[in-house]
Formats: C-alpha cells, structure tokens, sequence
C-alpha cells in the first residue's frame, strides 16, 4: 500500500515541484528571443527530441544490451532536459537563456515523442515481460506533471519575480536530492540487476553521455555558433532528465528494472560535457551579457 501511493502519488508529485522550478526560469521574453536565432533553437531541439532517441537505439543494438537495460536507455534518451542542464550552463558559463528556453520547448515536445519513442523501444527490445505502452495515458500524465507545472511557474514568475528568483535556487537543491533518492531506491531495488550487469550499465551510459554531448558540440562547431550556444548544445543533448524517466518506469510502466539505466546516467551524465568543454572551449572568468540570466 505504501509503495502503490510512493510511485502512484508522491513521485509524480515530486517531479512537478521540480518542473515548476523550471517554470520559475522561464519569461515570455526567452521565447521572443529565441525567434532571432531560429537555426540554434531547430538544432537543439533536433539533437534532444531525435538525434539523441536514435543514438541510444543504436547502441542499444550494437551493444546487444539485455531487455531492461536497452529499454531503459532508450525511456532515457526519450526525457530531454530538466533542471540540472540548467545549472550546468551557468556554471560552465554557457548561454542559459538559451538552455532553460530549449529546457521549456523540449518538455512541450517531450509529450509527443516520448510515449512513442517508449512505444518503438518496447516493441523492439521488449521480448518478454515488458508492459503495454498506454501512449495517451503516458502522453495526458508527462502533460499533468511536466508542462503544466511549467506553466504555472513562468506565472507565477511574470507576478511575482522577486520571490521566484530567490526561490528557484531551492528548487534546483530539491531537483538534486530528488535524483539521489530515486538512485538510491533503484539500487536497493534492483541490487541483482546492478551485480548481473555493472560493468555494461556504466559503459553504455558514459559511451552514450560522450557521444551525445560530442554531437552537441559538433553542432554548434559546425554551424559556427559563438562559444556560450556551442557549450549549450553539448550540454542540453547529452544531460538528459533523468528523474522524469525514472518516475515514468516507477509509477506509469511499473516496472522499477527500466529505471536503473536512468539512475545511473544521472549520476554520469554530467562528466562528458564538462570534460569536452574544458577541453575544447574553457570558459573564460569574465560572465559575458549573454550568460547572465533575464
């Protein structure tokens, strides 16, 4: 009983107090800004709602990875964003209007592509036990606990921005301590899986964050794009949001083994694109206009 009101109830819940701090980021004014860039916004939003999906299918298939692992790889690479791509572009000095406005356009677009792309990847890789992918019931619960919750933040961010600039810093801490709890159950939970098949989760998860985040920054390279949307685009398609994958395996597939994949991802995901940053393109000390949230 209380583990069907964690997963049915407190979990959703949870993760829409997280995507009203995201909400809380956001004004009408990045998305205005955003029309002046339109190539940065298309490529962005291709890598995270497309490119990273058929990156993940792929190595899926060449690794040969077992049912839940495959799966859960590809419910995660399904769940673009989330807040700590956020952060991570203000600390590596990234263009951050850019990353929580692509944050805000993903979790829209995330509501289309994500029942489906769960869909195929159950349909490809789920020989056995996997569960039927209820597309709309997965479509109306990413709405309820992701986009709506966004919207009332920018809301509540339009009339009263001073208390939602000091309270976002909140929901950021939140955001992280609601990861290490659900990594924490899914190791309890799924000790056997992790000793069956550590060694494999952790090489296809850096192998994924790496060749996800090398895309990324390729992209920009490729398009010319100044230094701060470059370490954007590395960062936004290779961090992905892990907790949302993990609550849609909990509470909407019940099924806790696709979930471990994204457990351990949010732990690594956040090496690749530091590293090619600071290898290719340190920040500079100096925070230039750009950066500086609006």
């Amino acid at each position: 009983m209380a583990q069907s009101f964690i997963t049915a109830w407190l979990l959703p819940l949870a993760l829409a107090f997280i995507m009203f701090g995201i909400g809380l980021s956001l004004t009408l004014a990045d998305f205005k800004r955003l029309g002046k860039r339109p190539a940065m916004v298309f490529i962005g939003l291709l890598g995270q709602l497309l490119l990273m999906p058929a990156l993940a299918f792929l190595l899926a298939w060449i690794l040969q990875l077992p049912e839940p692992i495959a799966i859960g790889m590809l419910l995660l690479a399904a769940c673009p964003g989330g807040t700590m791509s956020n952060v991570m572009s203000q600390l590596l000095r990234a263009d951050l209007a850019l990353s929580v406005s692509l944050t805000a356009l993903s979790t829209i677009g995330c509501i289309l592509t994500t029942p489906v792309i769960l869909h195929l990847a159950i349909e490809g890789f789920g020989h056995t036990t996997a569960p039927v992918v209820n597309v709309a019931h997965i479509t109306l619960g990413i709405l309820i606990i992701a986009l709506v919750p966004v919207g009332l933040g920018m809301l509540f961010n339009a009339f009263l921005p001073k208390p939602a600039q000091k309270l976002e810093p909140n929901f950021q801490r939140f955001s992280l301590l609601f990861l290490c709890v659900l990594v924490v159950g899914m190791v309890v939970k799924e000790w056997d899986l992790l000793m069956q098949t550590g060694v494999l989760l952790l090489c296809s998860a850096l192998l994924l964050s790496f060749a996800t985040s090398a895309l990324g920054w390729l992209s920009g390279a490729a398009c010319r794009a100044d230094s701060p949307v470059t370490r954007t685009l590395c960062i936004e398609i290779g961090v992905q949001n892990a907790a949302l994958a993990m609550v849609i395996a909990l509470s909407f597939l019940h099924t806790p083994a696709y979930s471990v994949f994204a457990g351990l991802y949010g732990i690594v995901m956040y090496l690749a694109p530091w590293l090619l940053i600071s290898l290719l393109c340190p920040p500079s000390r100096k925070v230039s206009g750009v950066n500086a949230p609006s």
